[in-house]
């Protein structure tokens, strides 16, 4: 009873002014047999399952780690099953200054489940212990504290000051858990060779082509002229492969140039259709752009030609250092001896 009254004391008088992006409202938190829960499917078609069992294991048991104050672990492990639960404890850090320490204890499950090709992954149990330090502190479930009646406003429009804090950032760990989980597996990819489905006539994704024009030898940014849509095909492979210039457009529409060297070429990754790209290590400017940026173009052009033939949209996945040895099973043209960012991008246009 104390907890739920101070939970209606804490979420309902007042809601946060400042905009709160869409990813945080209504249908970001989910139930499932009355628990909120969090769940991925991740399709990785070129591994089995005995490969992302252990991938993930490994990953596991390097992240959670039992010490004096936390007693974070791997619960269960079943190589035949392809099962794996995970018993998560640590903190969410609200905020942090030479005054206060505003943050929460969380407790959380991880259930994965994994097949030849995908795994599916699960976070729930989820509850809190804030302010410890004061009286015991306040013991809370995920669900009577940070589902859309307690955490937003009756609009679902904005995040309560406290119970939102909490929605916020358990939502932000769930992204950090998933992202790290598909950032291993791809990184478990390249360690074993292997590539990334490439796109079928079945799946095929849409790219941009734009006709060819002269134009001075200065590089500008693209005109804005109209976009005609097409299927990628083999068509696209070849205006790709007769294009003499590769750009890439980020941060604030910034716009670098690239040698022909780090087109990565298309694929499947994760179930969703991805270009690969790769920047050596030592372009500053470009690696610079591409870490501040969420989403981007990867523009092609003919010789002599300042309007691209092709341009793909990209939201950016992964970012992976690998050596020019690896780098060359994606791109021959590739520099042994040198090092590359490759950066995977999920095909928006």
């Amino acid at each position: 009873m104390k907890n739920i009254i101070t939970a209606l004391l804490f979420c309902l008088p007042i809601f946060i002014h400042a905009q709160t992006d869409t990813k945080y409202l209504e249908g970001a938190i989910t139930l499932k047999d009355g628990k909120v829960t969090f769940s991925t499917e991740m399709i990785v078609p070129a591994m089995t399952k005995e490969q992302i069992y252990e991938t993930i294991l490994n990953w596991a048991n390097n992240r959670y780690q039992p010490t004096e104050k936390m007693n974070a672990r791997v619960l269960f492990q079943n190589p035949q099953e392809g099962s794996i639960a995970i018993g998560g404890e640590e903190y969410l850090v609200f905020s942090n200054s030479a005054l206060a320490l505003d943050r929460t204890r969380i407790y959380y499950q991880m259930k994965v489940l994994c097949e030849n090709g995908k795994s599916n992954i699960e976070m729930t149990r989820i509850r809190y212990w804030y302010d410890e330090a004061r009286d015991g502190g306040e013991k809370y479930e995920a669900e009577e504290w940070i589902v859309d009646e307690w955490a937003l406003n009756k609009s679902k429009t904005k995040l309560a000051p406290i119970c939102g804090k909490f929605r916020k950032k358990t939502i932000d760990l769930k992204d950090e858990l998933f992202q790290e989980i598909q950032s291993t597996i791809g990184n478990k990819m390249i360690s074993l060779g292997l590539k990334a489905a490439p796109i079928t006539p079945e799946s095929q994704v849409q790219v941009t082509q734009l006709q060819p024009v002269s134009a001075p030898s200065e590089i500008s940014k693209p005109e804005q002229n109209p976009e005609k849509v097409i299927q990628a095909s083999d068509n696209t492979e070849a205006l790709i492969a007769k294009s003499t210039r590769m750009t890439i457009i980020a941060g604030n529409d910034e716009q670098f140039e690239i040698s022909k060297e780090c087109w990565g070429g298309f694929g499947e990754l994760f179930g969703k259709k991805v270009a690969f790209c790769l920047i050596d290590t030592q372009k500053t400017m470009g690696n610079m752009l591409m870490a501040q940026s969420e989403n981007y173009k990867i523009s092609f052009y003919a010789t002599n030609s300042n309007q691209p033939i092709v341009v793909i949209s990209c939201k950016k996945l992964m970012q992976q250092t690998i050596n020019g040895e690896e780098a060359q099973k994606m791109s021959p043209s590739c520099v042994n001896g040198k090092s590359y960012n490759m950066y995977v991008g999920e095909i928006l246009k």
